[in-house]
């Protein structure tokens, strides 16, 4: 485990921000079994084909990931996950105007739905940001095969049931990892 990992959890980020809603959860910290789950992980090789959507998908980002350290080699790069209809994204490249931030969700509905009811007075605009449909267990062993320089990751989504606890096993409730 990377022991210089940031972990933020929801009594750290207690405020709401943008139009997302506070997270609530009943989860501490870091999952009692997380080093032990990833250990097991660590110990087999992943064998699974990438889908062909997320190789085109990261075909075409790295393109741009490419270009932009070309003209910034020391430029940083935002990962958002599961960034939804991109809202988070924009915010996030608004706040980083510097940085490449690239948000990353499975579902094409809710990419499309980026622009759908945006208010240009009071959203969110920045430059400096892309969209990208693509399974994300591709699309991160894709990144760290290229070895993309990550300066932050940020996975900012609502705990997605209301029963908390089928999710403990797997410690899903972390709203801010930073490399």
């Amino acid at each position: 485990m990377n022991t210089n990992s940031k972990i933020s959890t929801n009594a750290e980020l207690s405020h709401s921000v943008g139009d997302s809603k506070a997270i609530i959860t009943n989860q501490s910290g870091i999952h009692e079994k997380l080093d032990d789950i990833v250990k097991k992980h660590l110990a087999h090789p992943f064998k699974k084909p990438y889908q062909v959507h997320t190789q085109k998908a990261f075909d075409d980002i790295n393109e741009l990931v490419d270009a932009f350290l070309l003209d910034k080699p020391n430029g940083e790069i935002i990962l958002d996950s599961c960034c939804g209809v991109g809202q988070s994204t924009r915010l996030l490249a608004s706040l980083n105007p510097e940085a490449l931030v690239i948000g990353v969700d499975k579902s094409a509905s809710r990419l499309e739905r980026n622009i759908v009811g945006f208010d240009l007075k009071n959203g969110y605009q920045a430059d400096n940001f892309h969209l990208v449909r693509a399974d994300l267990n591709d699309f991160y062993r894709l990144v760290k095969m290229a070895n993309w320089p990550i300066s932050k990751h940020y996975i900012l989504y609502p705990n997605p049931g209301p029963n908390q606890n089928i999710y403990n096993d797997v410690g899903t409730e972390v709203l801010y990892f930073q490399h």
